[in-house]
């Protein structure tokens, strides 16, 4: 049976700009052997994440 921990956990993240709220209580975890896409509409805040992360 694989192991399952946790490699990456982001919990409650929000990031705001002026004027613009960006990320809003962001939470996710990564596990051990996962794959994970980031898919969204321009503006949506996925570069933003990545900067944070």
């Amino acid at each position: 049976m694989p192991n399952n921990s946790i490699l990456l956990s982001m919990k409650h993240i929000t990031k705001i700009f002026p004027g613009v709220k960006a990320l809003d209580d962001v939470s996710f975890d990564v596990k051990e052997r996962e794959i994970h896409a980031l898919v969204g509409e321009n503006g949506a805040g996925k570069s933003t994440l990545m900067k944070v992360l």
